[in-house]
C-alpha cells in the first residue's frame, strides 16, 4: 500500500503535456522561475522606471511620415478645402449684406460714394425709396441695355451706389421692378416717361425719376465728333435726387412758352431740378407769373411782348409779397428779329441786345472746334456769385451777339457786365466789318440789379441778359470739358438768393472703362511673349523640381 502511494505522487508531480513525457516545459514555466527571481531581486521596479523614463518619446502624430503621405494627410486637405469654401459663402453673405465691404477696384472710383454724395445721404430724415426699373440679376449681371442704342454703360454701377447708400442710411430703402411684370407702377409715373434701367427716387414730398441716357450716364464726342467717351453721373444724379425729395419748399423756375422761344429748356430744367428747384411752364399771354415763383427764363423768344404782358413781368419783379429774391433771365442770339417792346422794357434796367450783330474771334486758341463764332469767354469778377472757388475756366459762349449796359447806376439799380470775350474780338455786322475788324473785348452778358422791399426784408430783383442761348445748350452746359454747367448753377442760386445753401450738387462725371494701361507694340509684343510665354512658365517649372526634390527628402 505504501509503495503504491509513492508511485502515484510521483506521478502526479511529472509536468502534464498533450504529447507524452517527451515533450519540453512549456514558455510560461520556463519563465515562471526567472519572473519570480526578479520580483525577489530588491529594487527592479525602479530600475525598470528609470530605463522605460529614459526611453526615446514617441513622435507627435501629425509629424508621422504615414500622416503627411498617407490617407490622414488627405483627410486634412479635405477640411482645409471644406473650411475655405465655408469662408467664402460666408464672406459672401457679409458682402450682400454689407455692401461697402466690397472693395471698389475701378481706376476712378466710380463703385463709391463721393463725399459729397455721403454728406446728402446722411440728411435724410425721412423715409425715402429708391426704385430702381430691373430685376436684381439684370442689374447684377450688367444685363441692362439703352433703348437709344448707346452702349458701354456699367450699369451694375447703378445698384452698387444704390445698395450703398441704403446701407449707409436705413431711412432708405432700394426695390428693383421689372417694368413688363408691374405695369401699374410704370403707369404711375406716365409723365416721366420711364423706360427700363430708368431710377425713381421718391418721399412723401415728391419724386425725381432718373433716365439711364443723360442722368446715369451719357455719350461725351469730340467736337469732330470721330469718337466718344462713355461718362457716369450715377454718384451726383443719386445725391441730386435724394436733395430734391427730402426739402421741405423748393424755389420754382418758370418757363414761358408764348413767344416761340428757340431754346432748347430740357437739359436747363434737369440741371435746375438736380440743384434744388421745381420746374413749370406756363404761357405768359394768357396766364400770370406762376405764384411763388423766384426765377422766370425767357429762352429767346422771337415774337415780342404786349403791353400787358411786360407788365405782369415788372409785377413779379416788383411783388413784395414773395419772400425772397427774384431773377429774370433773358436769352438772345444774333440773326433772330428786333423786339422793340421788349427792348424798350430792358434799356429801363441798363440792358441791350444788339442781335444785327455777331461777336467773332481773331485767336484760334481763343475760340473751339475751329470755329471764330464759339468763342471762349472770360467770366467777370464784378459780381460774386458765391459758387466756385476754381473761376470759370473754359466757358464756352458759342454764336453770341453783344450785350451792353446803357448805364452803371440808375434809379437805384446797378449794372453789372458778367461775360467779356478776349482782346482779340471783334463785331461782325457785315462783309464790310470783316475787312477791317476793330478787335476789343467785347461784352457777352450782363446784369442790372434793384433792391425791393419784401417780407420786411431787402430783396434783390435782377434783370440777366446772355447775348448766347446756345451756351445753355445740352453740349455746353452738360459738358465736363466747360464751366457752363458750374456757372449756369452758381447765377440761377446767386438770382434766387440760395449762394451759400447746402442746396447745390456739382455734377461729377467719371470716364467709364478708362484706358488703364499705356504701351506702344514693343511693349505689348515682350510682355505677351517674354514674361507670359517665356517667363513665368520657367519659373511654374522651376518651382515645381524643388518641391519635387524637398518632397523626396523627407
Amino acid at each position: 500500500m505504501e509503495l503504491r502511494g509513492k508511485k502515484d505522487m510521483n506521478q502526479e508531480n511529472k509536468p502534464q503535456s498533450g504529447t507524452g513525457a517527451g515533450d519540453q516545459p512549456s514558455e510560461e514555466l520556463k519563465k515562471e522561475p526567472a519572473a519570480q527571481a526578479a520580483e525577489s531581486k530588491p529594487g527592479a521596479g525602479e530600475s525598470d522606471k528609470k530605463q522605460a523614463a529614459s526611453a526615446p518619446k514617441k513622435a507627435p502624430f501629425y509629424k508621422k511620415q504615414k500622416f503627411r503621405h498617407g490617407s490622414a494627410a488627405t483627410a486634412f486637405t479635405a477640411v482645409f478645402i471644406a473650411a475655405v469654401v465655408l469662408l467664402n459663402v460666408v464672406v459672401g453673405m457679409l458682402s450682400d449684406r454689407f455692401p461697402s465691404m466690397n472693395a471698389d477696384l475701378t481706376k476712378t472710383g466710380s463703385n463709391s460714394l463721393s463725399e459729397e454724395a455721403g454728406k446728402i445721404v446722411d440728411k435724410v430724415k425721412i423715409p425715402v425709396t429708391v426704385t430702381i426699373c430691373a430685376t436684381r440679376q439684370q442689374v447684377e449681371s450688367n444685363q441692362v441695355q439703352s433703348e437709344s442704342g448707346a452702349s458701354g454703360y456699367d450699369y451694375s454701377q447703378v445698384g452698387t451706389i444704390a445698395e450703398k447708400i441704403a446701407e449707409r442710411n436705413p431711412k432708405i430703402k432700394v426695390e428693383y421692378r421689372d417694368l413688363d411684370k408691374n405695369p401699374d407702377f410704370a403707369s404711375k409715373y406716365k409723365s416721366d416717361g420711364l423706360q427700363a434701367g430708368s431710377v425713381v427716387v421718391s418721399s412723401d414730398k415728391r419724386h425725381r425719376a432718373l433716365s439711364l441716357d443723360g442722368d446715369l450716364f451719357q455719350q461725351q464726342y469730340s467736337s469732330d465728333y470721330t469718337s466718344s467717351t462713355t461718362l457716369s453721373n450715377v454718384d451726383s444724379a443719386f445725391a441730386s435726387a435724394l436733395n430734391a425729395v427730402i426739402s421741405d419748399v423748393l424755389p420754382i423756375a418758370a418757363f414761358d412758352t408764348g413767344h416761340s422761344e428757340k431754346m432748347d429748356v430740357t437739359t436747363v430744367k434737369k440741371v435746375l431740378q438736380n440743384n434744388g428747384f421745381e420746374t413749370k411752364d406756363f404761357n405768359l399771354i394768357t396766364d400770370k407769373v406762376p405764384a411763388k415763383a423766384q426765377l422766370v427764363i425767357l429762352g429767346c423768344p422771337t415774337k415780342d411782348y404786349t403791353d400787358e404782358e411786360i407788365t405782369k413781368l415788372e409785377n413779379f419783379l416788383k411783388d413784395q409779397s414773395l419772400a425772397g429774391d427774384r431773377s429774370l433771365l433773358v436769352t438772345a442770339s444774333p440773326g433772330e428779329p428786333s423786339l422793340p417792346k421788349f427792348a424798350s422794357f430792358l434799356e429801363e434796367w441798363g440792358l441791350k441786345a444788339q442781335t444785327d450783330t455777331a461777336v467773332l474771334e481773331t485767336d484760334a486758341q481763343k475760340y473751339a472746334a475751329n470755329n471764330p463764332l464759339y468763342l471762349l469767354g472770360e467770366v467777370q469778377s464784378d459780381l460774386d456769385l458765391g459758387g466756385s472757388k476754381n473761376g470759370y475756366d473754359f466757358f464756352f459762349v458759342p454764336n453770341a451777339c453783344p450785350v451792353t449796359t446803357t448805364f452803371e447806376n440808375n434809379n437805384s439799380r446797378t449794372t453789372y457786365t458778367l461775360v467779356k470775350s478776349s482782346e482779340t474780338a471783334y463785331l461782325y455786322k457785315n462783309e464790310k466789318s470783316a475787312q477791317n475788324p476793330q478787335t476789343a473785348a467785347q461784352s457777352m452778358a450782363a446784369l442790372s440789379q434793384q433792391s425791393v422791399q419784401a417780407g420786411g426784408k431787402a430783396r434783390r430783383a435782377n434783370v440777366m441778359l446772355f447775348g448766347s442761348t446756345m451756351m445753355f445748350s445740352a453740349g455746353a452746359i452738360d459738358s465736363s470739358t466747360f464751366s457752363n454747367g458750374s456757372y449756369f448753377v452758381d447765377l440761377t442760386r446767386y438770382g434766387t438768393g440760395l449762394s451759400g445753401t447746402d442746396t447745390k450738387v456739382e455734377t461729377q462725371s467719371t470716364v467709364l472703362n478708362p484706358q488703364d494701361i499705356l504701351m506702344n507694340a514693343a511693349q505689348a509684343r515682350f510682355l505677351g511673349l517674354g514674361i507670359f510665354t517665356l517667363l513665368i512658365p520657367l519659373a511654374v517649372a522651376v518651382a515645381g523640381i524643388v518641391v519635387h526634390h524637398k518632397r523626396r527628402a523627407l
